[in-house]
Parts: C-alpha cells; structure tokens; sequence
C-alpha cells in the first residue's frame, strides 16, 4: 500500500473513532452519571497518551500553563457540554450539532485573529443554523431542547480552544500538547465527579456493569486517544484540504452509529438538517485551514497541530466525539 493511501486510511480511522465516540458515550450514560463518565472516560485517554508518551520518550514541555488552558476549554468544557447534553438528548442530534463548532471558529477568527468573513461563509453559517433548527422538526419551541443547548455550548468552547491552539501548536510538539491537554483535563473534571459523590447526586461506579465500563474505556482509550494519534501521524502528509473532506465523515458515522447501535431514529427532518448543515460546512473549509497554516511550524521546529472535538481537535474537521 502507498504512504498517501496509508495516512488516508488513518484519516479514516480517526474519523470513524470521534464518530462512533458520541454513540458509545450514550450507551455508558445508561451505567455512569455524567460527571463520572467525564472523568473515566478522560483518564482513560490520559493514561493511553502517556503510555505512548513514556514509549517514545517524554519531552520537556515548558510553559504547561498554556496546556492547562487549552485541556480547560477543550476537552474539559468541550467534552463536558457533549456528556451532559447527552442526558437529555439523542446521539444523533449530537453528532450533527456537534458540526456547529467549525461556525464558531469562523467568528472568534473573524472577532480575533482579524479573518476576513467572506459572502460564501455567510450562507454556509446560514445554512448550517437552518440545518439545526431543522433538527427540532420545524418546531423551535419544543423541538430544540435543553441537552441540544449544552452540546452547542461545548461547540463554543471547542471553538475557543481552536482560536488558542493556533498560537500555540507552532511551539509544541503534538503528542505532548495532547498528553498534558487530557492531563489538565483529568485534574479540571474531578471534582466534578466527587462533589456528586459526596452529596449523592450521582452514586460511586463500584456497581457499575463492565459492559458500561468497557464503553467508557473504548470512549476514552480508542475513540479520544487513539485516533489523536492517528491523525497527528497523517495530518503532516494529507492536505488539510482532503483531510477536512475526510474527518467530514465524523457526524455520519456519529448519526448511522446511533440509529444502528442505539436504536435511534432518523427521521425527515434529521436527513433535512444534516444535508444543509454539510452543505453549509462545506462553503467554508477554509476557516479552520487558515489557523493551521497560521500556526505551521516553521522549519526545524517541533510539530504540533491543533485539534477541532470535538482537540487536540483535528482542523479541517466537525467535531464528532463526545
């Protein structure tokens, strides 16, 4: 098989890994309270970075503080608003808002980093709100509700972390920035999960059924994990053009993965919505492209990308894990 075949198919991969990690957190929340999910889940993908970290040989990373407030917005704020808005809403409705983040990187680039908006981008933003309204079944009052509310929210906060890892990828090296990313992340979380134990909102996993604990672990260790690695590996040989066409895979497989697996239902209005919140998307690739190439190293220096969930994110791509 050829190299440029081979990081596709790893493109692939980690697209399929952030899609099916939505549907799979779904399916844990049935044994874990959210807080808790959040946490195992995070750990999981901590202690699998490090594994690898400590394999390959840990780096010095100065100026953590920098990797504490990316791991803050994302994945703690990011992945948090995806498992709580779980609660109350479908994987499927998830997985497609999860897209909204790249509209959101568009503006804070626009508000921060002084990118121009072009007309194009207007109508892909417009298309893609309409694409998430018609989630609701045409119906804004009750159709949209509270979990699709959070989601989006954690679509904010991941698009804010996009915003801060293009000033920051050019420095570091990626492996270690997600490393110490799911590490601060870990650390941000657990009190979060502790504090329902104490007051008993939320029971300790001591009788949680394995099949759950197998769902959160695969969330954590393959879905979050692996698949950074995987795309790390093949963003530095695939344009970022074709991999933002590739990881436009990550809600499909979040929605088909939900109906198959959940048991879910994609109903009209769902096919409506994902059509014109893709096509939406589709106008304005170039957002997250152009904080990429902002933030390419320059020669000799260590590499590092920056992550959409989505993040560690991948740049061209919608966020689809949870």
């Amino acid at each position: 098989m050829s190299g440029g075949w081979r990081f596709r198919l790893m493109l692939v991969a980690a697209a399929v890994g952030w899609g099916c990690a939505t549907t799979a957190t779904k399916y844990a929340l049935a044994g874990f309270g959210p807080a808790t999910m959040l946490v195992v889940k995070l750990a999981a993908a901590s202690a699998v970075l490090w594994a690898v970290s400590l394999v390959r040989g840990v780096r010095p990373a100065p100026g953590r503080g920098r990797f504490a407030l990316l791991g803050l917005f994302e994945p703690a704020l990011a992945y948090g608003g995806l498992t709580v808005g779980l609660t109350y809403t479908t994987a499927t409705n998830a997985s497609l808002l999860g897209v909204t983040e790249s509209i959101f990187v568009l503006m804070l680039a626009a508000a921060f980093l002084s990118e121009r908006i072009r007309a194009r981008s207007v109508l892909g933003i417009a298309l893609a709100v309409a694409g998430v309204l018609a989630l609701g079944g045409g119906d804004v009052g009750t159709g949209f509700n509270l979990g699709d509310l959070i989601v989006v929210a954690g679509s904010v906060a991941a698009a804010v972390y996009v915003t801060l890892a293009a000033k920051v990828a050019s420095t570091a090296d990626a492996l270690t920035m997600t490393t110490y990313q799911f590490t601060f992340a870990t650390a941000f979380t657990l009190p979060l999960a502790v504090w329902p134990w104490l007051t008993g909102r939320e029971p300790l996993p001591t009788s949680v059924e394995p099949r759950y604990w197998l769902a959160a672990m695969f969330v954590g260790g393959v879905c979050f994990a692996l698949s950074f690695l995987l795309y790390n590996q093949a963003i530095r040989s695939v344009p970022a053009g074709m991999a933002g066409v590739i990881l436009n895979m990550v809600p499909v497989i979040g929605v088909l993965t939900a109906v198959v697996f959940l048991g879910e239902s994609l109903t009209a209005w769902h096919m409506a919505g994902a059509v014109l919140v893709v096509a939406g998307i589709m106008l304005f690739p170039a957002a997250k492209e152009q904080l990429t190439r902002a933030s390419s190293p320059a020669p000799g220096t260590a590499p590092g990308t920056p992550r959409t969930r989505r993040s560690g994110r991948p740049p061209s791509c919608s966020r689809r894990a949870a």
